[in-house]
């Protein structure tokens, strides 16, 4: 049997708000079959039947509220009677309120102390028993408390709910923006569609608010209409569910983060059929892919490369930096983190500005701008290029196309590796302290782009001891090192002896 209201009264942890019953005594025995925290003044189409409700008195506070319809409103959604705490966001019950509750003969509860409203859902869901005839077996409210208890991630609250009513759900923020889902919603201009749904809309979703009271952050939804003889069902299940989220309570911009991380990681692997799909994914995570985005791929460099130590200072130094020349150059980007150690910026238009703006202390790539169907293509570019730069041991921003992004891409490539053993071979035959005079002239030299002053300047050495180290360099590989061509042929071949070295 479910338990009366006056059970409800009689927990501990509802004793432990000093509760006082203001209108209804005679209607204590009415069984509660669910709790649930509402702080909405209309909260139609959004409790399931036989709910208690609890408030901290949101709705109760705003003048505009007319106590007598906000009672009515209560029984026409369900409601079997209201607890409201006493605090700062209501110092006292309302007389209106008192006495429109004892108009109608429903219970009104006043909490004279402050309570954590998630232990009453917890304790008395627990407690919830189902009739013969309820469409539920006996549990079903308790397994989702369950969940919560354990403390399991929210996406595995979804799944279950999707499994338990055989339908797809949503998890969604307050801008409408999608979360979690489960069961293969269909996410077509879903913000829109969002915004006319509940059971009145178009497509008669069923909806219910997820967050702690006073601080709800979105909601779960049915986005479709429930068939026959299973909306309560389904509604008392949306609610459990939402109540486990509740308790869990995740932060919305971590499981925002994390639903555009895991869409930039399917981009990473995407083929060209994927476009579409992804792209309707990207509207209802909020991004907008009608216009033209860059991708900028960001990776530690030195000490704070993968697999090294790493400087607490340092690395908080770095991340500072980039959040600034975020919140400078680009406010509008998408910052995503698809992989351990890796930053994957989505900025509209050109990416060039940011790359520009970013410490030495990361190693960044930037691809693009292009529509959206490139986006993918543009992410591994971008990404392979970061990744290389950082390898080889490269700081500060470098442009797709590069080098570096070539030879990571190539890898262990036979045509490649024997071009750089044929253009090294003579400086891989000398001693080991000349081969290292001789890589570090020419390391030299291609940073310089050719220029004598600054390769003696990255050398320490003056300029007439410049000179004479690229005179027997030349002379000993046959090359003019003035050549253009000839000094990216050495760079490209620097760089996949570099990378055989590690």
């Amino acid at each position: 049997m479910h338990p009366t209201i006056a059970d409800v009264l009689a927990r501990p942890e509802v004793r432990a708000g000093a509760p006082a019953v203001r209108a209804g005594r005679a209607a204590l025995g009415t069984p509660v079959r669910w709790v649930h925290v509402s702080e909405v003044a209309d909260p139609a189409g959004t409790l399931p039947p036989g709910v208690l409700v609890l408030s901290v008195g949101v709705p109760v506070a705003d003048p505009t509220t007319v106590p007598a319809r906000y009672v009515d409103a209560l029984r026409a959604a369900g409601a079997v009677g209201l607890v409201v705490e006493i605090g700062r966001q209501l110092p006292s019950l309302p007389a209106g309120l008192v006495q429109a509750a004892r108009a109608a003969g429903f219970p009104l509860v006043e909490l004279r102390r402050t309570v954590r409203f998630a232990e009453i859902v917890a304790g008395v869901l627990g407690r919830v028993a189902h009739r013969d005839d309820d469409p539920e077996p006996p549990g079903v409210e308790a397994a989702f408390r369950s969940l919560a208890l354990h403390r399991v991630p929210p996406k595995r609250v979804v799944d279950e709910l999707a499994r338990r009513i055989d339908a797809p759900v949503v998890c969604e923020d307050l801008a409408h923006r999608v979360l979690l889902t489960a069961g293969g919603p269909d996410l077509r201009d879903w913000a829109a569609r969002s915004r006319l749904a509940g059971p009145a809309g178009p497509e008669g979703w069923v909806t219910a608010p997820v967050g702690r009271p006073g601080a709800r952050w979105g909601r779960l939804a049915v986005p479709s209409r429930p068939t026959p003889g299973t909306a309560d069902r389904v509604r008392a299940l949306l609610h459990a569910a939402a109540d486990a989220v509740s308790l869990l309570d995740p932060s919305p911009e971590g499981l925002l983060r994390s639903a555009r991380d895991a869409l930039v990681a399917d981009l990473a692997v995407a083929v060209p059929s994927d476009a579409g799909r992804l792209a309707v994914r990207a509207r209802a995570a909020g991004l907008d892919t009608e216009v033209p985005l860059s991708v900028v791929a960001l990776r530690p460099t030195g000490d704070d490369a993968p697999g090294r130590a790493v400087d607490p200072e340092q690395a908080v130094d770095s991340e500072q930096a980039v959040d600034a020349a975020l919140a400078v150059v680009a406010p509008g980007a998408t910052v995503v983190s698809p992989a351990p150690g890796e930053l994957v910026v989505l900025v509209p238009g050109d990416g060039g500005p940011l790359l520009a703006a970013l410490p030495t202390t990361v190693a960044a790539a930037a691809a693009g701008p292009g529509p959206f169907a490139a986006v993918a293509d543009l992410l591994r570019r971008a990404r392979d290029d970061a990744a290389a730069h950082a390898a080889t041991g490269g700081r500060g921003p470098v442009r797709v196309p590069a080098l570096r992004g070539l030879v990571h891409r190539l890898g262990d490539d036979p045509a490649l590796l024997g071009f750089a053993a044929d253009v090294l071979g003579p400086v891989a035959a000398l001693p080991a302290a000349g081969r290292a005079d001789a890589r570090d002239t020419l390391w030299a030299l291609v940073g310089a782009g050719g220029v004598v002053a600054d390769v003696a300047r990255r050398l320490g050495v003056g300029r007439p001891a410049a000179y004479a180290r690229l005179r027997r360099l030349s002379g000993l590989l046959g090359l003019d090192l003035t050549d253009p061509e000839v000094r990216t042929a050495l760079h490209l071949a620097l760089l996949v002896d570099a990378r055989a070295a590690r």
